[in-house]
């Protein structure tokens, strides 16, 4: 993270101090560095006036206030607490009952304990880089519901994803914003591999981070088709080392391929499989693993 992305305060609340520590190892590991801690709900509400955090990470069961009664305070307006301060909650319990009443609060974002570092980086850059327009209506204040929950799937990658309301039935995937969140991710891997030259490992780890991200973010909408391009390309530069020397026929090859899977639809599942199915070939083959019928 560069200075500029990270000068911004955030603030960890949980009455035990080795889950705040932990959480806060976490964030220190994705270069957020200005932490701040909170035992309960008084101290939650007296560092948010005093230092405008622009993201708190809170425990659902917070003690005095709880995440979502200190979220609907905030929608409210509290003091001068900005009603746009993002708000990530933790819980333990992601039952239907819990999730809806945490949409119905105007949470940002959901984290179900325990969760990977690679699930706080989703969360925390969702609300940094695609934040929702915020909602200020008669029967709710918030970040846009648009972003529905998945009610099926409970896994500790979970977040608001978008199922598309004017198309009944759509996969996560399918929302604009989150094809807008993976072609942003396929952009990034296509402008980092121009240029890219032998022996330069730091861009080539520059690539596999980035593919990792396409990957996290097409799991988290449903994804399976960019997924699977996404790990085909993060087996191969595994397989070839950091020692080794990338064919730029596989790259681009990759990258085009997910181009084009951000771009072609559900009713589409048989052309998205079979760009898939071939880029498995792609790396078989240059791997030497291709199969003998």
């Amino acid at each position: 993270m560069t200075a500029a992305t990270n000068n911004f305060h955030i603030v960890v609340a949980d009455a035990a101090s080795h889950t705040r520590n932990l959480v806060a190892d976490v964030l220190r590991s994705l270069g957020y560095y200005s932490i701040l801690h909170a035992r309960d709900g008084k101290e939650l509400l007296e560092m948010v006036i005093e230092y405008e955090p622009k993201i708190v990470v809170t425990t659902s069961r917070l003690p005095e206030l709880s995440g979502l009664e200190f979220t609907r305070l905030v929608r409210a307006g509290h003091k001068n607490v900005s009603r746009l301060l993002s708000i990530i909650v933790m819980t333990d319990t992601p039952t239907k009952a819990f999730l809806d009443a945490a949409q119905a609060s105007g949470v940002d974002e959901m984290l179900v304990r325990p969760f990977t570092a690679q699930a706080m980086q989703v969360r925390i850059r969702a609300v940094i880089e695609r934040p929702r327009p915020f909602i200020d209506s008669a029967v709710y204040v918030g970040p846009c519901r648009r972003r529905r929950m998945v009610e099926d799937y409970v896994g500790p990658r979970r977040r608001f994803v978008d199922p598309t309301d004017d198309m009944p039935g759509a996969s996560p995937w399918e929302s604009e914003t989150n094809r807008q969140a993976v072609r942003s991710c396929v952009t990034k891997l296509s402008e980092l591999s121009l240029g890219l030259t032998p022996g330069d490992r730091s861009k080539l780890r520059a690539i596999y981070s980035a593919t990792k991200e396409t990957e996290g973010i097409a799991d988290e909408t449903k994804d399976a088709m960019m997924g699977a391009a996404a790990r085909s390309l993060g087996r191969y530069i595994m397989a070839i080392g950091a020692t080794g020397v990338p064919d730029p026929e596989v790259m681009s090859t990759h990258i085009d391929a997910m181009h084009t899977l951000g771009i072609l639809s559900g009713s589409q599942h048989k052309e998205r499989e079979f760009l898939v199915a071939g880029l498995v070939r792609v790396v078989d083959k240059k791997l030497g693993r291709t199969k003998v019928a």
